[in-house]
């Protein structure tokens, strides 16, 4: 089964960051990576908070743009009726359903679990009552060290 993204690895390829290196193999280590259409918009405003810190010029933020839209063609996700569940998964664990729809998109694709790099996303969805749901998530460190990554 295919693993999902979220938005946290995603931006990893473009913004560099300790464990980049770790987001690009998985990139190249996956072929059946998912990414909901949702990330790009929660990419796009990570771009845009990275120029407002004056860590990024408006010409990188558009070029990473631009790079991560290349990267993986985003799976659509208007006709998957996606809130319901990231909102009862949010009101259990008590964490964002921004992240939550990420748990949702990868019930509704059959995935196998979902590769991030938040820890207290983590840490919130390993409290959820369902123990499917709660060892979704697999840390991007995590994965690397299963793959035998450095």
């Amino acid at each position: 089964m295919a693993l999902v993204a979220d938005a946290s690895v995603g931006l990893k390829w473009v913004l560099q960051e300790p464990d980049s290196h770790l987001a690009e193999a998985l990139l190249a280590a996956e072929p059946d990576l998912l990414l909901p259409d949702f990330w790009l918009g929660e990419a796009t405003n990570v771009l845009w908070l990275q120029v407002r810190r004056k860590q990024l010029t408006p010409n990188e933020a558009r070029n990473g743009l631009a790079l991560l839209r290349a990267v993986i063609e985003p799976v659509t996700t208007a006709d998957m009726n996606l809130h319901d569940v990231a909102l009862d998964i949010g009101l259990a664990i008590n964490h964002s359903t921004y992240d939550t729809l990420y748990v949702a998109f990868a019930v509704a694709m059959g995935a196998s679990g979902i590769v991030v790099s938040d820890a207290s996303f983590v840490r919130a969805m390993q409290a959820h009552g369902d123990p499917e749901l709660a060892a979704m998530l697999i840390p991007l460190d995590a994965w690397a060290r299963s793959n035998h990554i450095d």
